[in-house]
């Protein structure tokens, strides 16, 4: 598949769409994966670009698995849309909301939370907390492949799992309510929120796969223009890449498009 870099007349031909949106994933697309949930792991260089992007473009947002009140803090832009929880929350006057169909699900979330301590025991899995999501990261573990048959093994003996679903990501294992919001349905808000007529999607993992498909699908629209751009690591699986139109090759590309968009475009 192409990369986006080499193709500068589709970006050239995609800002010229007005309104227009960058909408981008955040670990493993503008941030490296970290080694810890709590470092703040975004490049200065690439919150610069951002910073420039959102005066240039009329939506940037940042849609993740992360909580909306993390994203704000890592980022720290005004004028970002932050959405986290994989579309389940959204940052709005200056505060977290979450979709009100997950408190249903809170009680499961949190009584997995607990079963799933045994695992700090594990040697380089890391539990991130989320409250009304988790993920268990296990890309530190010596044998990563042993680690998620040991996740998988604690899931399924667990009552409170049926209620819930799994979202199985390159090496995480994220824990969701069994919702229809996802990326894609934070995308397709987004597009119809701010009327826009272009867009770039920017992700990294099975879990923006609903948001590439969003992206095309709206391209069914005559009016609209729009690109998914998978950003390729070690560990993608060619299945995701497949479901994009366009490569960039680490996050470093990442910056490398953000600062040709900044380059190629006028405030």
């Amino acid at each position: 598949m192409a990369n986006i870099l080499d193709n500068p007349a589709i970006l050239k031909k995609l800002v010229q769409q007005k309104p227009f949106g960058l909408i981008t994933d955040l670990d493993g697309t503008i941030s490296p994966v970290p080694t810890n949930f709590q470092e703040r792991k975004i490049s200065p260089t690439i919150v610069h670009h951002l910073a420039n992007l959102v005066s240039r473009f009329d939506l940037v947002a940042i849609v993740s698995g992360r909580e909306t009140e993390a994203l704000k803090g890592m980022v720290n832009i005004d004028g970002i849309k932050y959405i986290g929880h994989y579309g389940m929350e959204w940052w709005d006057d200056n505060r977290a909301i979450l979709h009100p169909d997950v408190k249903i699900y809170l009680p499961s979330i949190r009584a997995i939370a607990k079963e799933l301590e045994t695992l700090r025991s594990v040697d380089g899995i890391m539990i991130q907390d989320k409250w009304a999501s988790i993920s268990i990261h296990y890309h530190l573990c010596p044998d990563p492949a042993a680690a998620k048959r040991t996740i998988m093994e604690v899931l399924r003996k667990s009552p409170h799992f049926k209620n819930l679903r799994i979202m199985d990501e390159k090496t995480n294992i994220g824990i969701i309510p069994p919702l229809d919001i996802d990326k894609g349905t934070a995308v397709k808000t987004l597009i119809d929120q701010f009327h826009l007529k272009g867009a770039v999607y920017v992700g990294d993992d099975v879990a923006d796969v609903p948001a590439f498909r969003a992206v095309h699908l709206a391209r069914e629209n005559p009016d609209f223009n729009g690109v998914a751009i998978m950003v390729t690591g070690k560990g993608t699986r060619k299945k995701i890449i497949d479901e994009a139109d366009f490569t960039l090759n680490e996050v470093q590309e990442t910056g490398t498009l953000l600062e040709w968009l900044v380059n190629n475009t006028s405030s």
